[in-house]
Order: structure tokens, then sequence, then C-alpha cells
């Protein structure tokens, strides 16, 4: 098929049609491109399917392939009934490293924030207390809320202390503004956290979860349950992050198997 002249419809930013590897590839390649330049800022909606055929001159096979590679590459989301958006920065999990929420949201480009702050002593279930290698019923420092990146909210989490390893020290919301809880313990407790163990699984959010990061119930999110021990290898830290699976990439660090 030979290469059209470039058009574009009036308010429409053009994408020229590529010109090396495999059709589809070209195809991907230039949207990429465009969405990287700006062309296309995060959020905002693609040209209808025909007006994305003018403006690259290939088929509609080959436009469709490189949207559904582009969806896969998480570039793009379709919208059944409104159309193909771009998808707004991830913000990269890397489950390799252990570090907070906060410097996560601030690498990707976002300010972080907090909301819905909901700080108390409880005792610790059975369940929990063993998590933590504490006695049953023991009181924890209990930290609710709902992490925001520019205000979007992103993540629901809850962090769980033991009381007695805290030196007297109350978590305020005024403490934790801005700043990672890792980063307080240190300050203020002078408790350094040095390993941490994951685990992941779906889940559907509740009513309650659905509401602090203004979701539909029964939305698709990622828990991430935590606990992350001290210098001394003591466990010293509970945390459950409920996870908005659109607005991170999660990726791993593996190496090669041993022989």
């Amino acid at each position: 098929m030979a290469t059209s002249p470039e058009k574009t419809l009036e308010g429409a930013p053009p994408i020229s049609r590529p010109t090396h590897t495999t059709l589809t590839d070209q195809t991907v390649l230039a949207i990429q491109e465009a969405i990287k330049q700006g062309k296309f800022p995060p959020g905002s909606q693609l040209p209808p399917e025909m007006e994305l055929l003018q403006m690259m001159g290939i088929s509609r096979t080959t436009l469709r392939e490189a949207l559904r590679i582009l969806e896969e590459q998480r570039f793009i989301r379709k919208r059944r009934g409104l159309g193909t958006f771009v998808m707004e920065r991830a913000i990269v999990k890397d489950m390799s490293e252990n570090f907070g929420i906060t410097e996560m949201i601030s690498q990707a480009g976002y300010k972080p924030g907090t909301r819905d702050f909901n700080i108390r002593l409880d005792q610790a279930s059975k369940a929990l207390a063993e998590r933590l290698s504490i006695p049953d019923d023991s009181n924890v420092v209990v930290i609710e809320r709902v992490r925001t990146a520019s205000q979007t909210p992103i993540v629901w989490t809850r962090d769980v202390l033991p009381q007695d390893y805290l030196g007297g020290w109350m978590p305020s919301q005024a403490d934790l503004n801005g700043v990672s809880l890792y980063e307080c313990l240190e300050r203020y407790t002078n408790i350094r956290i040095i390993s941490g163990m994951a685990s992941f699984s779906p889940v559907q959010a509740n009513k309650e979860i659905a509401k602090k990061l203004s979701i539909q119930r029964n939305t698709l999110l990622l828990l991430i349950e935590q606990v992350d021990s001290d210098q001394n290898q003591r466990p010293v830290l509970y945390s459950a992050e409920y996870h908005l699976t659109d607005k991170f990439n999660f990726i791993v660090h593996r190496k090669g198997p041993a022989f």
C-alpha cells in the first residue's frame, strides 16, 4: 500500500506513518512516540478509528492489532461505548526493593498526599499477633489512610505497629504528612527497617474501600500484605495495601535458574 499524504482533522495532532520494521510494529511505535511527546496527553482520548486510519494510511486490521498491543503494554485503555484513552503515567512499584509509597509517587512525577487518616490504638488479633511474634491481645497502633497521587486516590493502606516497640511515640497525621512511615520510625523510635516479606492476592473492593478510593464496589484490586523487620531481625510492622491496578506497574527482578 502506498503511503498517503499526512492528513489531519481540525484540532487533531498529526501522526506520521512509520517507515521501518513490520507495519504493525511501526504503527505501535508511532503511537507510542506521539504519546511520549505529549501529542496525546495522559487521560486524553485518541481520535476515532477512521481518523487514525486517514492520518497513518494503514488498514483497519493493522490499526486494530496495534491498538491491541498498546493496550497490553498499558499505553492505552479502551472504555466500552466511550472510546480509547491514553493511560495516565503508571507508578512503578519495584517489588525487589523495599521503600515507601511516598517515594514511589514522587519518582513517578506526582505529588504525594494523604487523606482519610485514622490513627488508633487496638488489640492484636491472634492472626496478627502471630505475624508480628507478639502475645495475643497486645496493644498495637493502627494507621489507616488513603494515599493520593496529585490528589487522585490510588491505594488504601493499613499499617500496624506493636505499641511497646515505639518508646512512647504515638504517630500523628502531622508526623506522616509527606513523609514515609519508614522515615518516621527511624526518626522517632530508632527502628530501621532492613527487610520485608510480602504476599500478593487479587481482591474485590468492598463497600468501605470502594468509597475511600472513589471506585465501584467489587473493582479488582491488588492486595499486598507485608511484614517488615528491623535491624534486630524483629518483626515490627504489618502492612496491608489495596492498590488500584490501573495506577501501578508492578515489577520484580528475577535471577536465572541455578543449576
